[in-house]
């Protein structure tokens, strides 16, 4: 086995779970603490802050490794093999899909008040998005079995 496709699937792997757990805190465990905080805001932003530079790294590292690992080595392989055009179509949604939960990512760690209004709900959104894309990866890699 290729050391550094080993390297950079793990960083894939340990960059999703990072980032989707971070989601997952924050709808399970930090809105629905602040809701019941008297002064929620100070505790709100400082968390936001340091979530943030964790997302980022997380984000970077997902789409740099996730490129690498796609364009380097998967597509050579799948190119002869019988699965190919299922394996584009489902690695396509899976794209798509991650770009779709990195932006909503991106746009909850800005401090935009009407957007923090709705939290709970992009949270939710975007944990529903993650569980969406391990089922995709999952299927994928089954396709090499």
């Amino acid at each position: 086995m290729n050391w550094l496709y080993l390297i950079t699937r793990w960083l894939h792997v340990t960059a999703a779970v990072v980032g989707l757990g971070g989601i997952f805190f924050m709808a399970l465990v930090l809105v629905p603490v602040l809701r019941q905080a008297p002064d929620a805001g100070p505790v709100a932003e400082a968390a936001r802050q340091r979530f943030k530079r964790l997302a980022h790294a997380a984000i970077g590292l997902l789409l740099l490794t996730g490129f690498y690992n796609y364009l380097v080595v998967a597509a050579p392989k799948v190119a002869t093999a019988s699965f190919r055009g299922t394996y584009h179509q489902v690695m396509g949604i899976k794209i798509l899909l991650s770009l779709a939960l990195f932006t909503i990512s991106i746009l909850l760690l800005k401090p935009v008040p009407a957007l923090h209004a709705q939290r709970a709900r992009w949270l939710t959104i975007n944990a529903v998005l993650g569980l969406i894309i391990l089922l995709l990866a999952a299927y994928l890699r089954r396709l090499w079995a």
